[in-house]
């Protein structure tokens, strides 16, 4: 990146001239933030605090350019080692960019330390500055915008077309540098819209097949549960939800609006009424037709709640949202067979205050995991020693691996044991670190949880694993750097 100084241009908006922090080069910033204890300079003689911070935004704007830069070079270098590698193989083709982007993603989850997806959004917003938007990675060089601000734009121009990203970006670095992020987001939609030369049906149509549903954990028993759809499905939910809770407010109820619309939407999608015979449609206490099963409790649960003030509607029913829970029986609904991992200590089990471990969660209470190890048939129970922690479990020599010998090893592994992913044991591959053709044996020190993405990439080649002690897997990526996985400590 070239270092010239470009007078009188500078990030913030205003008709105050640019300061020497606002057009200093990255070594100058860094002189200007490195602590110099020893010398007491006079007032005047140093950037005061807040020039400082502005020294710091700047340097970082510069360091997110840098990397960006690098990680387009290293992108380069995997494809490069990937296409060798094609090529030593007869018969197998070119290397498709799907691929090729994987594995660059891979290499760089476990050089910097993040996961999966953390990298493929390092990789995307990297490359999409260094070749579609060479602007903004200019204006990120020398900080006229911020490193949220370019990181804004990169993931915008994901939707704009290519033969109109040049004027998108123009007009959006003329309108919006100066703006904080919500503003410049609203700039970069206007713009999108203005010159995007598909109609927005067109584009909102293609974008339904992307909805879904994912859940995040968090902290003290609680999760996030988001969904993307389409707009006006989302506001009217919300909506819904806003109309019942306030509905159900009354001098009695002690929850806040904000805590019954919680409760709402979950007694909506998780209450269970007595189930209705599917061959009959009537509702025997309405009189009238209408939909059963989950669905059809659903709707009558948030009728109920919003026709009338006083009712117990979609919470009152049980009264099990209030409190923040009685757990909902789902295998008593029709066609829901849960299966869950839950690990126990056995003194938990009998009456110790020892938390549980819930697989894809973590620790959970020992009440809850009481519960779920006595009462719920779709859970699979795992015992451990109550000193020591160890599974009790056992194993034998053979290619299918035993149901009791693959439990050991998704509870010993928890998630897939390639560097920094954290795709859960149970949905991943039991793979033989040895090849089972090549003299691997079905045994406890040669099986390991691996994700379908990486069971591939280890198939094609492209990584290698090698496991030197028993749940210690090392592996190695396609341009030679090894990384070491320890097996998760038992939970307790």
């Amino acid at each position: 990146m070239k270092q010239k100084v470009r007078t009188g241009t500078h990030r913030f908006a205003g008709n105050s001239p640019a300061t020497e922090v606002e057009v200093a080069g990255p070594a100058s910033l860094v002189g200007m933030l490195t602590p110099q204890e020893s010398l007491a300079p006079e007032a005047g003689d140093a950037p005061d605090t807040a020039e400082l911070l502005v020294a710091v935004g700047r340097l970082g704007s510069w360091v997110a350019a840098r990397e960006a830069e690098l990680v387009a070079a290293l992108h380069d270098e995997v494809q490069a080692a990937a296409a060798a590698l094609a090529a030593s193989r007869p018969g197998s083709g070119q290397v498709g960019s799907g691929l090729g982007f994987t594995l660059s993603a891979e290499e760089l989850a476990p050089l910097l330390n993040i996961s999966g997806r953390a990298a493929h959004r390092l990789l995307g917003q990297s490359l999409t500055l260094v070749l579609d938007l060479p602007k903004t990675l200019h204006c990120l060089g020398w900080g006229m915008i911020s490193v949220r601000q370019a990181q804004l734009i990169a993931d915008e121009a994901l939707f704009v077309p290519a033969e109109v990203l040049p004027g998108f970006e123009d007009q959006v670095l003329a309108r919006g540098a100066h703006l904080t992020p919500p503003r410049l987001k609203t700039i970069c939609h206007r713009v999108r819209e203005k010159i995007h030369p598909e109609s927005v049906a067109t584009r909102k149509a293609a974008a339904v097949k992307d909805r879904h549903v994912e859940v995040s954990p968090a902290q003290d028993g609680m999760a996030w549960l988001s969904a993307y759809l389409p707009a006006e499905q989302a506001c009217g939910i919300e909506h819904r939800l806003s109309f019942t809770a306030r509905a159900l407010q009354n001098p009695s109820e002690s929850r806040t609006l904000t805590q019954l619309k919680a409760d709402v939407f979950s007694d909506l999608l998780t209450h269970h009424c007595p189930p209705i015979d599917s061959t009959d449609n009537t509702d025997p206490e309405a009189g009238t037709a209408g939909p059963t099963g989950a669905a059809g409790a659903a709707g009558a649960a948030g009728a109920a709640g919003a026709g009338d003030a006083g009712a117990t509607g979609a919470t009152g029913a049980t009264g099990a949202s209030a409190g923040g829970g009685g757990l909902v029986d789902l295998a008593s609904v029709k066609g829901v067979q849960p299966v869950v991992f839950v690990t126990v200590p056995v003194l938990t089990l009998l009456g110790g205050d020892g938390p549980g471990e819930l697989d894809g969660y973590g620790p959970i209470d020992p009440d809850t995991a009481r519960r779920l190890a006595a009462h719920a048939p779709g859970f699979i129970r795992i015992l451990t020693h109550p000193e020591t922690g160890t599974v009790l479990s056992v194993g034998r020599d053979r290619y299918k691996v035993p149901r009791s010998l693959r439990t050991t090893i998704l509870v010993r592994d928890k998630t897939c044991r390639h560097p920094g992913c954290n795709q859960p044991a149970p949905v991943c591959d039991i793979d033989h670190t040895i090849p089972w053709h090549q003299g691997g044996t079905t045994s406890y020190d040669n099986l390991a949880a691996l994700c379908k993405r990486h069971h591939m990439l280890k198939t094609e080649g492209y990584w290698r694993y090698e496991q030197p002690e028993p749940g210690t897997i090392t592996a190695t990526s396609l341009t030679g750097k090894s990384y070491t996985t320890l097996p998760q400590p038992p939970p307790f």
